[in-house]
């Protein structure tokens, strides 16, 4: 019998072959039996023979394997499933395909496209934007990369985009061919990664709703037919296989905590240096630790990553099979991960929790969903299952770290830090000068977080020895290394990107900062140093403060549980979940990185000019990402760039999902740059809270919370306003006396009567305004108008300009 994995590979491949068929529609192959997508799939096995030979797998083994998954073919027998094997691949392609509500056996049109996943959600009485499609060959190049998983009314879907993605596969398949070795599992994630990067924009049926990509598919197939070879322990019969029962388990794993662990740093109110490092640390950190107890189960059980189904936010979903081993893994999972929270303090609080289910029940994933979220929610009531005796949590009394407050300090003195905070600026440091996040068995380059079972170190490149590599780019080239593309390290900015904004030298910055007394011994003087939150508040043109932005994609909830439902069927197949979830983790953990560090590749797509896309090229990649990832994000920075920023962003959500009631809802807010971390976040969550109470699809901003639509109108005022500041046509007396009056008489105690009282004391008080300028004065005439946003929303724009001609 085979092997686990190799089981998992040929499910991987086993509709390559549509790539294959529609690069080639309409040529006559010459030697091909049939023009099926399965026939090409068994051609692309022999053409890549000596691969699959070179990691220890029979190519024809494989090729039968993987061409028979077709129980339902019965005019071409050598399709339909006979071995074990077969039957394994034909019954997870089965489960996997249950969006289609029926297969054919040829046609597949290569001008299909795919549908954007959130096409098909129905929020609000509303669905998403039709007549859309995405490109798989595009600007940018081909495949997936930052910037182009963008709807089209004309997406480029023809057969030569198809021969493109076929050279570009062709060509990173050599690549891994030239490589000295290759095991199994390497071979497996490599190909899954390269399938993502060719196939995530490519439909996998053309014939029915094509809103599930070829990628996404295959992935599901692979990590149902690996979970189901191993509850039969690796020798089952086919009646076996066919018998339905619960062979499943569905694995959701939860850190409760999160918030109260990465903002319960106490050194912005002790005096000790380095919070910049150490908070994105501190967020990596609650990031890895969820991803290693999801690696580790999986490496526990001969599983690959590839079922870890979706995992975003410190939350993961696994597919495992439902075996003793299986539920033995758990326990010990929960003993050995309970025991690493309460030697932490017990400020991160893991949680697991597994449903039982049939392969029949993927036609109702969300139901499996709810069932997990209920066994979860039971879990969260004993957070620490293990314990019996209350001595295990007590410890000998030691003076506090005086970063975290909690851990005790490694020494007894004023200012000393626990090991876990000296290890965060360590980290913080790195994070700069790093692109990959390397899991170890065993040893592991300093510093290392040590998670059970795995460590975990950052390196730039290669990480010799690593078990599992992320990569912090959208770099899929194989190396011959388990990998993937998952990027958590986020964005720091550094002493690099100030020297640039600034257009300073060393030694003129370094001046600057003892000028503005911002100068920490502690942190060090090279271009990868981040910038302190004092530097980023001088950075500010205006006002010397620090910007927060908090957001959240608004009505995922409703999105994941009743979105794809409809009165005549249910639309929520795993597929669609996991292609949703996948979809919202690429555009907040990659596209928004990117409109970070690289503003100027979406110049076209949001409309600037060439002297806008220089002015954001210098000033985004300021911005500091303390998270982003899953549907939500807190940024922090030179606060008028991380304004602007908001603007941008929130305009290339709606780009991305097309979709009327999917919309961003947060809070900005300005701190000065000693402000504690918790209580930044507790601001910005109490503004979003405003900012959603008032109807979502909003921006809690200055006082007021509002609809992204008005920004870019508020925006024209307040630039207005600050040309007219600067030239002293309204001078910031007259600015503050408009704030004064609006204040007086928008009071929640008055009538609308009593409201238009303001009108004639602001025409008198715009005759200042007329006696420097007559143009000026009727532009602000228009502030009599008290239907109009400019005077509804009069505090967004003045303070906003106010700030930014401000200085001290």
């Amino acid at each position: 019998m085979a092997e686990p994995v190799h089981v998992a590979l040929a499910a991987l491949i086993h509709d390559v072959g549509k790539l294959l068929s529609r690069a080639r529609w309409g040529e006559r192959d010459e030697g091909m039996p049939d023009r099926t997508h399965t026939a090409y799939t068994a051609l692309f096995v022999r053409q890549h023979a000596g691969l699959f030979q070179k990691a220890g797998i029979d190519p024809k083994w494989l090729e039968r394997t993987a061409s028979r998954h077709h129980e339902g073919w019965r005019d071409r027998p050598q399709y339909q499933p006979q071995t074990p094997e077969e039957w394994c691949v034909a019954l997870a392609d089965t489960y996997a395909s249950q969006e289609r509500e029926g297969e054919g056996q040829g046609g597949n049109v290569p001008e299909v496209p795919l549908w954007p996943i959130f096409r098909q959600l129905r929020l609000q009485g509303a669905e998403g934007e039709g007549g859309l499609g995405l490109s798989p060959v595009h600007a940018l190049g081909e495949g997936l990369v930052p910037g182009a998983p963008y709807p089209e009314a004309r997406p480029n879907v023809r057969k030569e985009v198809y021969g493109r993605l076929l050279e570009r596969l062709e060509d990173r398949l050599q690549a891994l061919s030239r490589l000295p070795s290759l095991s199994p599992e390497a071979l497996l994630l490599s190909l899954a990664a390269v399938f993502q990067e060719g196939l995530a924009l490519v439909p996998a049926d053309t014939q029915s709703e094509p809103d599930v990509s070829l990628y996404d598919h295959l992935r599901l197939a692979a990590a149902i037919a690996h979970a189901l070879w191993l509850y039969h322990g690796g020798s089952p019969s086919v009646a076996d296989l066919r018998q339905d029962g619960n062979k499943f388990l569905l694995v959701v794993g939860d850190f409760g905590g999160i918030q109260g662990h990465i903002y319960r740093i106490a050194g912005a109110e002790t005096g000790v240096g380095g919070i910049a490092k150490r908070l994105r640390a501190r967020s990596l950190e609650v990031s890895l630790a969820a991803e290693a107890m999801a690696l580790g189960l999986l490496r526990r059980l001969g599983l690959t990553p590839l079922n870890r189904l979706m995992g975003a936010g410190g939350k993961f979903y696994l597919l495992l099979p439902n075996t003793q081993e299986a539920q033995e893994a758990l326990e010990e999972a929960r003993k050995a991960w309970g025991e690493w929270a309460l030697r932490g303090g017990g400020s991160l609080l893991p949680h697991l929790a597994s449903v039982a289910f049939r392969g029949q029940d993927f036609r109702d994933f969300p139901g499996l969903l709810k069932a997990a979220h209920r066994a979860l929610a039971q879990a969260k009531l004993r957070p620490f299952p293990h314990l019996s005796r209350t001595e295990a949590t007590l410890r000998q009394a030691l003076r506090p770290c005086a970063a975290c407050g909690l851990k005790p300090a490694r020494e007894d003195a004023p200012g000393s830090l626990c090991p876990d905070c000296e290890r965060e600026a360590e980290v913080g440091r790195l994070l700069p000068r790093r692109d990959r996040v390397g899991f170890f068995l065993e040893e592991a380059p300093r510093p290392f977080l040590r998670f059970p079972p795995l460590r975990v170190a950052l390196g730039q490149g290669f990480l010799e020895g690593a078990w599992h590599t992320y990569r912090a780019r959208a770099d899929f080239a194989p190396d011959g290394a388990s990998f993937e593309v998952k990027p958590l390290l986020g964005h720091l900015p550094t002493l690099a990107e100030a020297l640039k904004a600034t257009g300073k030298g060393l030694e003129a910055y370094r001046a600057w900062l003892l000028e503005e007394g911002l100068w920490e011994e502690e942190e060090g003087w090279d271009e990868d140093r981040p910038l302190t939150f004092g530097e980023l508040a001088a950075l500010s043109e205006g006002a010397p403060y620090l910007g927060g932005l908090m957001l959240d994609a608004d009505r995922m909830g409703e999105a994941f549980a009743t979105g794809f439902r409809r009165e005549s069927r249910d639309l929520a197949t795993p597929s669609r979940i996991a292609a949703l979830s996948r979809a919202l983790e690429w555009f907040f953990s990659v596209e928004v990185l990117e409109l970070l560090r690289n503003p100027a590749a979406y110049a076209k797509r949001l409309g600037w000019n060439d002297r806008e896309a220089r002015q954001k090229g210098l000033r985004y990649p300021l911005l500091y990402s303390v998270y982003s990832g899953g549907d939500d994000l807190f940024l922090l920075g030179p606060w008028d760039a991380l304004l602007e920023f908001a603007l941008d962003l929130e305009r290339l959500y709606r780009l991305y999902t097309r979709h009327p009631a999917l919309t961003l809802s947060g809070a900005f807010l300005l701190f000065a740059p000693k402000t504690p971390v918790s209580q930044m976040a507790a601001a910005l969550r109490e503004g979003e809270k405003r900012a959603k109470e008032a109807g979502r699809g909003r921006l809690f901003l200055f006082g007021q919370a509002v609809a992204w639509a008005e920004l870019p109108e508020l925006h024209r005022w307040k630039e207005d306003l600050r040309r007219d500041l600067a030239v002293e046509k309204v001078s910031k007396a007259q600015a503050y006396r408009w704030l004064a009056l609006w204040r007086e008489f928008w009071a929640d105690s008055l009538d609308e009567g009593e409201r238009m009282r303001y009108k004639p004391l602001l025409a008198y008080t715009l005759r200042r305004v007329r006696e420097k300028d007559e143009g000026t004065w009727k532009r602000y005439l228009e502030l009599l108008d008290h239907t109009q946003p400019a005077w509804t929303r009069l505090p967004v724009w003045v303070q906003w300009a106010l700030y930014q001609e401000r200085r001290g």
